[in-house]
Order: C-alpha cells, then sequence, then structure tokens
C-alpha cells in the first residue's frame, strides 16, 4: 500500500521574499510545521518574489528551493478544500497580529483555557489561523493574497499581537 501525502498551493512569507509554490508536509500539516527536528522545508514549482522595491533581484523561478524555518513569518494554505481536510483546535479567539511587514487579522485556534496575554505560548512555532486577512504594513513591490482559509504563523515572526473587536460600519 503506497502512503499519499497531501500537497498545498501556499504564499510564504519571509523577511523580505514572498514565495508561492507548492508545499507536500511529511505527514499532518500541524505535526510537521512543529517538528522541533524539521529544520528546513523543501517547496516544488517555486516562484520568489523580492518584497522590497529597491531589490537588485527580479522575480524568478524554480523547480525547487529549501528555506529554513526559522525565517518563516507565514503559510498561507490557499484552498478552502485543503483546509478542511485539517485537524484544528476548535476554541478560536479574533486576533490582530503585526510581524515585519504584516498585519495578520484571524481567528487564532488556542486552548480553552489560554489567557489573552500568552496565546503563543508553549512548545509549538506554528499556530493556525483560519480565515485570515493579510494587509501590507510597508510599501512591498510583491503582494501577498489578501484572504487565506488558513495561515500557519511562526510565533517568532511576531511583534505583537492583540484581540480583535470589530467596530460597528468599519470592516471586519
Amino acid at each position: 500500500m503506497e502512503i499519499k501525502l497531501a500537497t498545498f498551493d501556499v504564499e510564504v512569507a519571509m523577511p523580505h521574499f514572498l514565495l508561492k509554490a507548492k508545499f507536500q508536509p511529511r505527514g499532518d500539516l500541524l505535526i510537521y510545521m512543529n517538528d522541533q527536528r524539521v529544520k528546513f522545508y523543501g517547496f516544488e514549482e517555486v516562484q520568489m518574489f523580492p518584497l522590497g522595491g529597491d531589490f537588485q533581484v527580479r522575480p524568478f523561478r524554480q523547480p525547487t528551493m529549501t528555506v529554513s524555518k526559522k525565517y518563516l513569518a507565514f503559510i498561507s494554505v490557499l484552498k478552502t478544500e485543503d483546509v478542511e481536510k485539517l485537524q484544528l483546535l476548535h476554541s478560536k479567539r479574533p486576533v490582530v497580529f503585526y510581524t515585519d511587514w504584516f498585519a495578520i487579522r484571524g481567528q487564532l485556534h488556542v486552548n480553552e483555557d489560554a489567557r489573552g496575554d500568552d496565546l503563543l505560548d508553549g512548545p509549538r512555532d506554528y499556530f493556525a489561523v483560519s480565515d485570515a486577512s493579510v494587509y501590507l504594513i510597508r510599501k512591498a513591490s510583491a503582494n501577498p493574497s489578501r484572504k487565506a482559509p488558513l495561515l500557519l504563523l511562526n510565533r517568532n515572526a511576531v511583534y505583537a499581537y492583540h484581540p480583535h473587536q470589530a467596530n460597528e460600519g468599519t470592516e471586519g
């Protein structure tokens, strides 16, 4: 019997680049992302875009690329049907996160009893954020998808976060 691993269409945010690629984790997506033994992730059918307008490199394509785990701000899973197959914590909280280039608003999947000031504590590096909206907070030469059904956020890339409360008459 052959094991078939899921492949995801993803966008990957790094400090200075945005990747659009295919990603095939070795097993469950969240378990693989949080496996402390894994230091690099492999991507296929990669398109790499510099974020800064002053970069000397143009966007380019590569059949494969290996990226250091510690430099990923987030990985967005782009297809809703792929997300529907994943097991996520049921308890969610509306949160806004700030990274170097992005503000990310969505539903953070956390334990029910997690305190508001320690939502990203614990042994995991990557946290599931569903119904994510991604906003550039700096001028960039490449734009990520504005909406993602699931975004895996690297807590090491988060500068700050706060609960999100939609104001009446404003977006979300």
